[in-house]
């Protein structure tokens, strides 16, 4: 018996040395192959990302994912193998290859999976199907039509009236206040009223909706999952280990957008909306589903939402350069002589050099989608490189738009560059800037829908803001933006601690917080 048990013991050993064996054997040969074999192995990058995702998760836990691709090129040139099947590009040329194939003729370079919600409907944004989105966007196109956005103004305008009264009424004035918690609900309301004809209320209860409490707390483990997504035998941990405050925002933000979908549908005789979801309820026939009602509300509102981020980045650029400061306020103050003629001759904003310099400017310096999009490859070339079929492709518009190949002083703050020659404060240092490398808001089909209904927040928030007040940053020696800002699927910001003071157009002024 004895000689038997110890015959079983030696057996499982040698399975065991010989599973240990072939685990190090294929382990060590697809090493091999991923570095000097693969159809990427040409393609330079660092090591571990050839072989292993590795490199990739860990850049993006750190919430510095931008900043290491920006690096990244800096060390191995305009074209970075991150991962074992994934390739990013610097180029102009090649960022019109990836997000424009379709437009020109050629195979389309399809959504890959990194915004998926896991959800049976995916809103405009997340969508991979081509057939889906397209006729997605076709419906919602009228609601960013040049009609529809001058309906939307008296509705923009209140609700920036609504932020501009309270941050006026603000206590504690001496002590100022952080800018980026109101921006977030002051661009979350706004979003509310567009989308749904419904306000969360955030500014007048200086209180966070569910829908906002969601949207704050989500994108960590969002991060997190997206990680994980490149580990199969891994990802269920992902949901293990959602933490329990985030599942609850979740639920709840879930369930109260599926009850105002229920009402605004319920509604949708009154002829009182003048929103989003108008464009998806017209065909009584064919009514959605109210769980994609959801999901394109959700992602609408998220659109608007991180607008606050480009917003607080304004600020933030603004208050630490105040000759650029100096010139907008002269030009909003010298073109409207009392803050209510903003709205009533709101055009003019379009017509205003600085004003839209210094949107321009922001957007260069800080875009909410700084990672790129990534696409699969057909199997077509990418600024002159062939990629094979299935291979993982994008951008990084961080790293391009601070790059010095395409901008002159990239990391300084110049709305000076998107000045027209003609104008006297226009520096022909920028001459040479590359204005092709500058994509805001994507490019192609699948490119920002409400890139317009953009710009007239943009415009109308700073225009109102910068003319109602005079800012002062109060923590500038201990906040340094670009060092404290992280990205975990959508921009972590660090505090902008303002005073603001009411100018009254007459030369008196009040300080307050």
């Amino acid at each position: 018996m004895a000689d038997i048990e110890l015959l079983t013991e030696g057996r499982l050993y040698t399975a065991v040395q010989v599973a240990a064996v072939g685990g190090v054997v294929y382990c060590v040969s697809r090493c091999i192959y991923l570095l000097w074999f693969h159809p990427l192995a040409k393609f330079p990058g660092p090591k571990i990302a050839a072989v292993s995702n590795v490199w990739y998760g860990y850049q993006w836990l750190s919430g510095r994912y931008p900043w290491a691709m920006q690096q990244a090129f800096r060390d191995y040139g305009d074209v970075v193998r991150i991962a074992p099947n994934e390739l990013v590009f610097i180029t102009p040329k090649a960022y019109t290859d990836i997000y424009t194939s379709s437009i020109n003729g050629r195979p389309g370079f399809i959504k890959s999976d990194l915004l998926d919600t896991g959800d049976k409907y995916e809103g405009l944004a997340s969508e991979r199907d081509i057939d889906k989105h397209r006729a997605a966007r076709k419906q919602l196109a009228p609601a960013f039509s040049p009609k529809a956005l001058r309906q939307y103004e008296p509705v923009i305008h209140k609700h920036v009236d609504g932020f501009v009264s309270k941050l006026e009424s603000s206590p504690a004035p001496h002590q100022g206040v952080d800018i980026a918690p109101w921006f977030e609900r002051a661009t979350c309301d706004l979003g509310g009223a567009v989308t749904l004809g419904h306000d969360f209320k955030n500014i007048e209860s200086g209180q966070n909706h569910p829908i906002l409490e969601s949207l704050l707390r989500i994108g960590h483990w969002a991060t997190f999952r997206n990680v994980m997504r490149r580990f199969p035998l891994l990802y269920p941990l992902s949901y293990v280990f959602l933490p329990p405050k985030v599942a609850l925002s979740y639920f709840r933000a879930h369930s109260t957008s599926k009850t105002l979908i229920r009402r605004r549908v319920e509604n949708r005789h009154d002829g009182k909306q003048l929103d989003y979801m108008t464009q998806f309820l017209k065909d009584e026939s064919d009514l959605p589903p109210d769980g994609f009602l959801v999901s394109q509300a959700g992602h609408l509102i998220l659109d608007h939402y991180e607008s606050s981020s480009v917003l607080t980045a304004g600020i933030a650029f603004l208050t630490t350069n105040p000759e650029v400061m100096s010139k907008l306020q002269s030009e909003l103050r010298t073109t409207f002589k009392s803050y209510r003629d903003i709205e009533e001759d709101t055009d003019k904003l379009h017509d205003l050099s600085w004003l839209n310099a210094t949107i321009e400017e922001i957007l260069r310096l800080h875009t909410n989608v700084p990672y790129g999009l990534p696409r699969i490859s057909p199997g077509w070339n990418v600024d002159g490189n062939y990629v094979p079929k299935g291979v993982v492709v994008s951008s990084c518009a961080y790293a391009t738009t601070h790059s010095p190949k395409y901008f002159t002083k990239p990391y300084e703050f110049k709305p000076q560059r998107w000045l027209p020659k003609s104008n006297p404060d226009y520096d022909h240092v920028f001459d040479t800037d590359d204005k092709t490398a500058f994509k805001p808001f994507s490019a192609g089909s699948r490119n920002c829908l409400g890139q317009a209904m953009a710009y007239l927040v943009l415009r109308i928030m700073i225009a109102k803001l910068c003319w109602k007040f005079d800012w002062e940053l109060l923590n500038k020696d201990e906040m340094d933006w670009d060092r404290d800002l992280r990205l975990y699927i959508v921009w972590q910001k660090p505090k902008v601690h303002v005073r603001l003071t009411p100018f009254q157009g007459d030369g008196t002024q009040a300080t307050l917080g």
